[in-house]
């Protein structure tokens, strides 16, 4: 995927003039174009040329380099937004300034007229030297240009209509100068044009920068520099300097700049910019911390394990910008509508002046109703209703820990009706821990504890582990056993203290002679039991449980408040999973399913008409995430579940998923009121201007406030206070 800079595009119709450029050279997959960051991502084949891609889009009239890396193409967009927003408060000030006086030339001009030769006209003169001086200057130059460029590359866009209806009332005007009695004059009107455009463009642009600033700010949270440590010394340096393997200190109150793991010290870490867990995690050696966390308390060395791109940062930002550059089904429309919009506006404004002279009017009253035609129909608002929405809402989630594939995730997600969840290791922890420890008469639990543990030291077993990490919290000193033995799935044996300790499954057992069907777990008790015999006596067992995450009943509540059908598939046996379901007050359930018969599940749940997403975190759980309409993983998930996912979870708390749905639901909503009102907008604003009951000065606020309207309406998603309203 190459990323490109596109400069020049001013509404949806230039966003589909550059798609179709870039659509038209040989190796191109797909293009994505997106207006409000002023980016577009190509998927080209490997013969495919970048330059050929670049060329293309030059030779529709806008202006395109290939961008850097993610991070610098973020502070490229946000030093974009504040040149550009300089630049536009300049223009503003040089608009208004000329606009002034030749509005107020119009109100009292003829209070100026005189009897000498001339003495009737000269402040028509002025007020056309005034205007000209408006259209050259920064202020209408640029927008004049802009609209030119795109006449002669047959590329017509806002600037053109903006351009058409400025040089209208100016010309007329001016040959109103000439020809005397029964002129219509305009001059006013073009200064009300080009500062109301100017206007405009300066709110849009600061809501623009507003827009992405949450995004930005992910970018800024990772430090530029580091404390390296080397041969015991420190020395900072620039991250750039930093190479893997490299070992970094962190100081309390300072963030992470690097992804590592901990090699000395402990700290209380916020991850908050990660994860979106909200309070601090305690950390110590052998764990992972991601570059823009911050050590709250606590001194901490880390070795490097990623950086740039590669580091958990990176791929976020990488994340966030591709869902920014994807598009909803709604936004495809308007782009089209867009496309041919313009033409559409010409013709109207041709047929408004001759409408206007076969009624019987004169020449410059068509001209005048024709110019509020071609100023009112701005398409920018249809331009801009998807992705400053789709911007706002994934610059949110990724605050929150959540990462959008695209642009449609966020749409499907909005209209869920049911979702099914995996359980283990997405419901419940996915590592077993000790529920009940069952000695026979003749040991306590203690001792067995330690026999086992002991036994189980050298063993990769997760059920081993837990009995070794059970020990080690009770602070029971272990010993190293000799003569171990694994056989891989049924058990260990090993000696300990001179006595000979077997551990594992009843088959393990009764394959070295021993019973242990005295079991004490119930016949349907959500437990994995294992055995253990010390000197060819069963000495009794152990039981693990795989617990519940702390979330998951708070996150299955939130959604069944939203009115979502929960269920789980698993491939856990019947007791488990009725024992997970009842305890989280699930809608249904499947257990002893196989990762096909998971698949089959959720086509089926399509099939019937519902919106399903599927959440799970395994390889097993692929083929489900991928034929769900909305797949959410967790970015500690496998890569396979990952990649078939539509919505990464990077931390492990499920009440992002009610979240998830809250924001995207409220995206949706907010997309179809941005939508809505640009066209109905147009629909209303044309024939007014037709029928000359628009002037083309209030035409511009019109269109200004129409484009303004939309992107401060996205900008409402940034209340998050309503977000976990709706998500609790």
């Amino acid at each position: 995927m190459v990323k490109l800079r596109i400069e020049g595009m001013s509404c949806g119709s230039c966003v589909g003039r550059v798609e179709g450029a870039i659509a038209s050279v040989a190796g191109v997959k797909t293009a994505r174009v997106n207006l409000t960051t002023e980016s577009a991502a190509v998927d080209l084949t490997e013969d495919a040329s970048v330059d050929a891609v670049l060329e293309a889009v030059r030779s529709a009239g806008y202006e395109a380099e290939r961008a850097r890396t993610a991070a610098d193409r973020l502070a490229e967009i946000e030093a974009n937004h504040a040149t550009k927003t300089q630049r536009q408060k300049q223009a503003v000030v040089q608009a208004v300034g000329l606009a002034t006086p030749i509005i107020a030339l119009e109100w009292f001009g003829t209070a100026l007229e005189s009897g000498v030769e001339g003495g009737h006209v000269w402040w028509r003169v002025l007020q056309a030297l005034l205007c000209a001086m408006l259209i050259l200057s920064p202020a209408g130059g640029p927008i004049i240009t802009s609209g030119i460029r795109a006449a002669i590359h047959r590329a017509p866009n806002m600037d053109l209509l903006v351009t058409l209806g400025v040089l209208t009332a100016f010309i007329s005007s001016v040959i109103g100068i000439f020809i005397g009695a029964g002129a219509q004059f305009n001059f006013h009107a073009a200064a009300m044009i080009l500062a109301f455009i100017n206007l405009g463009k300066y709110f849009e642009t600061r809501a623009r920068r507003e827009a992405s600033s949450s995004i930005t700010d992910l970018a800024k949270r990772v430090p530029t520099s580091a404390v390296r440590v080397r041969d015991g010394q420190t020395e900072t340096v620039s991250v750039d300097d930093v190479a893997i393997g490299d070992h970094v200190r962190v100081d309390a109150d300072v963030a992470v700049p690097v992804d590592g793991r901990i090699v000395q010290g402990s700290a209380a870490i916020d991850q908050s910019v990660i994860t979106g867990e909200s309070m601090p995690v305690g950390c110590s050696v052998g764990d992972e911390v991601f570059g823009g966390a911050i050590v709250r308390e606590g001194t901490i060395i880390i070795e490097t394990t990623a950086l740039g791109q590669d580091s958990t940062m990176g791929r976020i930002l990488r994340a966030v910008e591709d869902a920014q550059s994807g598009k909803t089904r709604m936004q495809g429309l308007a782009d089209r509508v867009a496309g041919v919009f313009v033409p559409i506006v010409v013709l109207i404004a041709v047929a408004t002046v001759a409408g206007w002279m076969v009624a019987g009017f004169a020449l410059g009253n068509g001209l005048n109703a024709a110019t509020a035609v071609l100023v009112i129909a701005c398409p920018c608002a249809m331009g801009l209703a998807t992705p400053t929405a789709v911007m706002v809402a994934s610059g949110v989630a990724a605050a929150k820990g959540i990462l959008l594939r695209d642009a449609s995730a966020l749409e499907e997600a909005g209209r869920l009706t049911k979702i099914v969840f995996d359980k283990t290791g997405t419901l419940t922890e996915g590592q077993p821990i000790i529920a009940r420890i069952s000695p026979v008469e003749g040991f306590d639990e203690t001792t067995l504890l330690r026999l086992a543990a002991s036994a189980d030291r050298f063993s990769q077993h997760p059920l081993a582990k837990a009995i070794v990490t059970e020990a080690e919290r009770r602070d029971i000193t272990l010993i190293d056993p000799v003569d171990f033995e694994s056989q891989a799935g049924f058990g260990v044996s090993a000696r300990v203290e001179g006595r000979t300790i077997l551990i594992g499954s009843r088959k393990f057992m009764q394959s070295r002679g021993l019973s242990a069907d005295f079991a004490t777990q119930k016949k349907d008790e959500a437990a994995t039991a294992i055995t253990v015999a010390v000197d060819g006596v069963i000495a009794g067992q152990v039981l693990f449980v795989d617990a519940v995450r702390p979330s998951a009943a708070d996150a299955i509540a939130a959604l069944r408040h939203r009115g979502l059908t929960v269920s789980m598939v698993t491939g856990d046996r019947e007791s488990t999973a009725q024992h997970v379901a009842d305890g989280l007050g699930l809608d249904t359930f499947t257990a002893e399913a196989t990762p096909d018969e998971k698949c089959s599940i959720i086509q089926a749940t399509r099939d019937s008409g519902e919106i399903v997403a599927f959440v799970g975190d395994g390889v097993n759980d692929a083929p489900a995430l991928a034929a769900a309409h909305v797949g959410i993983s967790f970015a500690a998930g496998t890569d396979i579940a990952n990649a078939a996912s539509d919505i990464t979870l990077v931390g492990s708390n499920l009440t992002a998923i009610p979240f998830a749905v809250a924001l995207a639901d409220r995206s949706v909503c907010i997309i179809k009121q941005n939508l809505f009102w640009a066209f109905a907008y147009n629909l209303a604003a044309v024939p007014l201007a037709a029928t000359g009951r628009v002037s083309p000065g209030i035409a511009a606020a019109a269109m200004m406030m129409s484009s303004i309207s939309v992107v401060l309406n996205s900008l409402r998603l940034r209340s998050s206070r309503a977000l976990d309203a709706k998500s609790a």
